[in-house]
């Protein structure tokens, strides 16, 4: 294998065990907060206990993805990935993107 590749892959990873990290208080308080819109304000008759959590496993798994995305084709300062040292830019986008798209698939709106 060519050193090139073996740094890309160091790269991914290293970019995937970092972002886990810094994403993972964020999008666990989103995902509370996304529980707690659903049970309250949208639950529909028809939908059990078992369609809540499955609606939010899928949107927790693919904000993740979409967090490393940006996070790895992030285009500005990498100075700039944190909000005030504290929250992740690309976890909250990521969670801004897929929240809508998986409530609206599981049919809470």
């Amino acid at each position: 294998m060519s050193s090139e590749f073996i740094t890309l892959i160091y790269t991914i990873v290293d970019a995937v065990i970092l972002a886990f990290l810094i994403n993972a208080p964020i999008q666990i308080i989103i995902t509370v907060a996304q529980w707690l819109l659903m049970a309250r304000f949208l639950a529909p008759e028809d939908k059990s206990f078992c369609d809540a959590i499955r609606c939010l496993g899928k949107t927790y798994i693919s904000a993740f993805i979409v967090a490393l995305i940006i996070w790895l084709f992030w285009p500005l300062s990498t100075e700039l990935i944190m909000y005030n040292n504290r929250i992740s830019i690309p976890a909250v986008l990521g969670e801004l993107i897929v929240i809508p798209f998986w409530l609206k698939r599981c049919g809470y709106i």
